[in-house]
């Protein structure tokens, strides 16, 4: 859904105006209406929503005037603020309009919003922006190492960060977030960041709520990094500032992921997060403390997010289906590694042991198995259910472990259970986890040049073929980032976005990665989700169609987190 609010109907401001007419029944027809101010310009600081009157003003034919303000209606859009009665109080930053009618007259006046907000850290004293006020020295700049430069990110993201490193001696950092309308700035301490990262590793955070207030309609956001000795006040180390781009709508959908056991313990098993609601941790769903220690890894979601496929104690375990809204388990004794549900949710393709099955989900019976001259798994449908992509391993070995991987894809005809001739897509080298973009044009897929086991490659890269076959495979080589990061997983986000003036068709990758992550997890080869942009119309023009990819900010940094699985909704679990 587009964030932007279309423009007030006057229709419906006149059809909410008084009834014509005064006290002294005085013919306005041939007035005009004003209201006042014309323009005005007020400040949101540090949360302090301001409000200004307005009034209404009539004026006849013949110079004389009237005031109008008790029988005018006055609007204003909505995400920006409301009036109660002729008194409008904003709470978000930017430009817009401000409404007023009187019966079938209607006048518009100028509003501009600005925002500012200062949050000083806690263990710093309260006047440290006084450190900031001195001249800027670019040569004593921190040095920004996250995110990457132009980074495009969901507008509705929340919780944004910015890491860095420091050899100049500052201590203190100035992290900025602005807009043409929007200044927020935190003040920090430096150095808490691993210290094998750099020279005063740091890293701050902005809230999801200065984040969504900062941004509100704008398309692009600018974030600056600033350093300061506390202990010998001078020239400020200003790096140069960076810009995260947005998209035009905000980011709906579900994702439930599998957060493995690291060195620092906790809970493991299936996390989800709703992408409607920016600054929440991911929740528990699945996870031990729900299971009384049983693992539950690999899993899929149906489009609805009604229900959920589960697989128990690793490869080859038992396997079920799950009701996401009351989280009960149907019994049975079945087992399977790979999943994908049909549009409806009726039926899942599971893989088990090569063999590709149709079930259905009211109880898991085998209802068709798809023909095949060979070793079949990592099955996915297209979101029309018509078409089926999956791995052929050149030899037999298991369902997540397996090298010389080929893909391939045929049809689907759900109504009859019944499949086309296999047709291959991609050979060479070991290829894995094909998954059908939202549009059903593309096949995302992971390749290990080096023939390297499908379960952990490190040499893993993310890459997407055509599904015509018309083109050779791209590599998202912006996205990976390079090799040895095992870029492993990829899967697509639901729905499709749009980007930029022009509204350039996108959507959005994620993916695990052992990257680092700025200055928080450096040379620790954590798995963590990240994503990506998709453009196809790039892709179909032999373009890397990615950008630098950015990590998902609600996931718990402790943990190994795989397998992000997205749903159109996330079902609230009664």
């Amino acid at each position: 859904m587009r964030i932007w609010i279309a423009a007030l109907s006057l229709c419906s401001l006149i059809a909410c105006g008084p009834p014509a007419g005064g006290d002294d029944d005085e013919d306005t027809s041939k007035a005009t209406l004003t209201i006042d101010p014309p323009t005005a310009e007020l400040l949101i600081d540090n949360g302090v929503e301001p409000r200004q009157d307005y009034t209404a003003t009539l004026t006849f034919p013949d110079g004389h005037t009237k005031d109008a303000t008790d029988d005018t209606v006055f609007l204003i859009d909505s995400g920006f603020g409301m009036f109660t009665e002729n008194t409008v109080s904003v709470g978000a930053p930017g430009k817009t309009m401000v409404y007023g009618t009187y019966v079938d007259k209607t006048s518009a006046a100028d509003l501009i919003v600005r925002l500012r907000n200062v949050r000083v850290d806690p263990s710093l004293p309260p006047n440290t922006p006084a450190l900031f006020q001195g001249p800027e020295d670019a040569s004593l700049a921190p040095t920004v190492v996250y995110p990457a430069p132009d980074v495009i990110v969901p507008r509705n993201l929340g919780d944004f960060e910015t890491h860095w490193t420091d050899s100049h001696g500052n201590d203190v950092f100035e992290v900025s977030l602005r807009t043409e309308f929007s200044d927020i700035r935190v003040y920090v301490p430096g150095g808490n960041g691993e210290p094998a990262s750099g020279r005063m590793p740091s890293y701050a955070a902005f809230t999801a709520v200065e984040w969504l207030k900062a941004v509100n309609h704008e398309t692009i956001v600018s974030y600056q990094v600033r350093g300061a000795n506390s202990a010998s006040p001078g020239p400020v180390g200003a790096a140069a500032p960076r810009f995260a781009k947005l998209t035009n709508e905000v980011m709906e959908g579900g994702v439930y992921y599998w957060a493995a056991t690291s060195t620092a313990g906790g809970a493991y098993g299936i996390f989800r997060h709703d992408m409607s609601k920016p600054g929440q941790d991911a929740e528990e769903f699945m996870t031990t403390n729900q299971t009384s220690g049983r693992c539950v890894a690999c899993h899929v979601l149906s489009r609805d997010g009604t229900k959920l496929a589960v697989t128990y104690d690793g490869g080859n375990g038992a396997a079920t289906l799950v009701d996401v809204a009351t989280k009960s388990a149907q019994g049975g004794s079945n087992a399977w590694n790979f999943g994908t549900f049909t549009p409806d949710g009726n039926e899942i393709l599971t893989a088990e042991r090569g063999t590709i099955n149709v079930r259905t989900s009211a109880n898991q019976s085998v209802i068709a198995t798809m023909p095949s001259s060979g070793w079949s798994t990592h099955p996915d449908l297209s979101a029309d259910g018509k078409k089926l992509v999956y791995v052929r391993p050149a030899s037999t070995g298991t369902d997540w472990s397996f090298s010389a991987g080929a893909i391939v894809w045929r049809t689907y005809d759900q109504s009859t259970h019944t499949f086309g001739p296999e047709i291959p897509l991609v050979t060479g080298a070991n290829n894995f986890y094909p998954s059908w973009s939202p549009d059903g044009e593309w096949v995302l897929f992971n390749r290990s040049s080096s023939n390297a086991n499908a379960y952990n490659a490190a040499d893993a890269v993310m890459l997407v073929v055509k599904a015509d076959g018309s083109q050779p495979p791209i590599d998202l080589g912006i996205a990976n980032q390079g090799t040895g990061l095992t870029n492993s997983w990829g899967r697509w986000a639901p729905f499709a976005q749009s980007f930029g003036s022009n509204n350039e068709r996108m959507y959005w990758i994620t993916v695990s990665s052992t990257r680092n992550f700025g200055t928080r997890l450096f040379n620790a080869r954590r798995p963590q989700l990240w994503m990506t942009p998709f453009f196809p119309n790039r892709a179909s023009s032999g373009m890397d169609p990615s950008a630098p990819a950015f990590r998902l900010p609600f996931q718990n940094i402790i943990s190994n987190n795989h397998i992000a699985q997205w749903t159109e909704k996330v079902v609230v679990t009664l």
